[in-house]
């Protein structure tokens, strides 16, 4: 199989990213996951609290990493990439949000 990460674009990257995340119970959870990391962030910051922002990136991995153990049972290399990772995981929320992250997924397997 090729490495995903051979790719020389965010856009290559992403059928990649989707087929990690195909299923609703994993696209939710991310989306907690991420929405969880920026409350964290704005929370330590407003407070001053640098726990609460040291603390953001695991909260983070913790939630995302168990919801694909539990329901996709795979594994993802996020360190591999870090920059396409936080991109793909933004663009994943707004699609989450917005109910069009079915759709997606229904492209990319196509």
């Amino acid at each position: 199989m090729l490495d995903p990460y051979a790719v020389e674009s965010f856009e290559e990257f992403w059928p990649h990213y989707v087929s990690l995340h195909s299923r609703p119970e994993t696209q939710r959870l991310h989306a907690v996951a991420t929405l969880t990391f920026g409350a964290l962030v704005i929370g330590g910051i407003v407070t001053r609290r640098a726990a609460l922002i040291f603390l953001a990136p695991l909260a983070d991995y913790a939630i995302a990493q168990t919801s694909h153990r539990v329901f996709e049972k795979n594994v993802t290399t996020p360190w591999k990439n870090h920059a396409w990772h936080a991109r793909a995981e933004l663009r994943m929320l707004r699609l989450v949000l917005t109910g069009k992250m079915a759709k997606e997924v229904a492209r990319v397997r196509s």
